[in-house]
């Protein structure tokens, strides 16, 4: 009944019950208002905050270091912020130099290397510029739009992290040797990218409860593939050597990582083949840290090894095994509950409460809360979570379309079964 009255907007005219958003809505809320409650006290944390800086510049005087050798050249970057613009200035060079013809009286143009690295900074303040014309749409959690949500891990983060480390490439090379090649810094920038990408995406499709067979199969089995593939022509190309065997049996383990989680997810059940991902990459990184620390101390093969043939290849030998566990574990894992999910999309509109039949008459037991909200929140002593009708009341008038009643007896049913977990009831 309270479902149908819900259905005939008998609420609609109800006090308190928000019908309106946005700014010119009527029906205003009672709440504080930004003048003069959150004015003064932005106020007063401004005030703070500057008595604070000018006692430390007061009372903690910087000391200053020695005058700089004018022999010596230092070693120039910007600040932090913008290390991934002086990374993208210095990734110009591999970029073509064409001669551009001139075109309606202008004069021709060479597109120098100075050009491209104006244009590659430029990329992610135009990202930053056009987004908001872009998402114009309500807004959505990442796990409704793993698309958007995997690009801007891959690109704000991932691909700016590492045009910042290139932006030190000489420092890192020298500090580093065994990176042996400026080309694998160079490919840090567009592999780690689209793998971070991937993993992502099937991260945040998981977190949305989407279909994901084939989305976690299909990426696992292209890195076994592409390791396999790797590591077969690496040791074709050093077949006879003498430590290849050495060398081909650490790219058999790395393969392996590769193979663990692309077989699990491909015949096993989910719990099954995700306790088999974590166990089988497990103990081939101890076993493989093991043989490695053995051959370190017995023969220098490995030094060998790392140097000439696997660091040249990390960017496809190293990465695609991090990369398959990682992906492997994030499409197999189970989230949190289901509607524990859908109830954080809640933005506590109280149409709920102005709907529910056990909060009109328990209104003083409850303390006047939000029957769901606090349900949801745990903040309660469980008498919202056995007083629900279960009438689905809240569920029909949710903007959201949140079933909240689903929720309820999915958390009664998990506190029955407890005690038969546990062996019985408790005396």
């Amino acid at each position: 009944m309270e479902v149908e009255r819900v259905r005939g907007k008998v609420f609609e005219e109800a006090p308190g019950f928000p019908v309106q958003y946005g700014p010119d809505r009527t029906d205003h809320q009672p709440g504080s208002p930004l003048v003069p409650h959150e004015t003064y006290r932005d106020l007063v944390s401004i005030a703070l905050l500057l008595a604070m800086a000018f006692f430390l510049t007061a009372w903690i005087v910087p000391s200053l270091e020695t005058p700089r050798n004018p022999a010596q050249t230092p070693f120039i970057v910007p600040d932090w912020y913008v290390l991934f613009s002086y990374g993208l200035l210095k990734l110009a060079e591999i970029l073509p130099e064409p001669d551009v013809p001139g075109l309606f009286g202008l004069p021709a143009v060479r597109l120098t290397a100075g050009f491209w690295g104006f244009f590659l900074t430029q990329i992610p303040l135009i990202v930053l510029i056009v987004l908001p014309f872009v998402d114009r749409g309500q807004e959505t959690r990442p796990a409704k739009s793993p698309i958007r949500s995997a690009f801007g891990v891959s690109f704000l983060l991932v691909w700016i992290f590492f045009a910042s480390m290139y932006s030190v490439n000489n420092l890192i090379l020298e500090k580093w040797p065994v990176i042996a090649s400026d080309n694998v810094l160079k490919a840090f920038m567009f592999g780690p990218p689209v793998l971070a990408f991937f993993a992502a995406y099937v991260g945040l499709r998981r977190l949305g409860y989407s279909p994901m067979y084939w989305y976690r199969v299909v990426p696992l089995m292209a890195a076994f593939l592409i390791t396999a593939g790797h590591s077969a022509f690496i040791l074709a190309t050093i077949w006879g050597h003498a430590e290849w065997t050495w060398i081909a049996g650490f790219l058999g383990l790395l393969t392996g990582l590769t193979l663990v989680p692309a077989v699990a997810s491909a015949w096993l059940p989910e719990k099954a083949a995700l306790r088999t991902t974590l166990a089988g990459s497990a103990f081939l990184i101890f076993f493989g840290l093991a043989l490695w620390f053995t051959f370190w101390y017995y023969s220098p093969a490995p030094a060998y090894a790392v140097e000439t043939v696997i660091m040249p290849n990390m960017h496809t030998i190293i990465a695609l095994p991090i990369f398959s566990v990682v992906t492997g574990y994030v499409a197999l894992r189970r989230p949190y509950s289901t509607y524990e999910y859908l109830l954080n999309e809640c933005y506590q509109c109280g149409k709920c409460h102005t709907v529910c039949p056990v909060t009109k008459v328990e209104d003083d037991a409850l303390g006047g809360l939000n029957l769901v909200y606090n349900s949801f929140k745990k903040q309660h002593d469980g008498v919202p979570l056995w007083t629900c009708l279960a009438c689905d009341a809240c569920s029909a008038v949710c903007p959201l379309e949140i079933q909240y009643s689903d929720y309820i007896l999915e958390e009664r049913a998990k506190i029955m079964a407890q005690p038969a977990v546990d062996g019985g009831d408790k005396k």
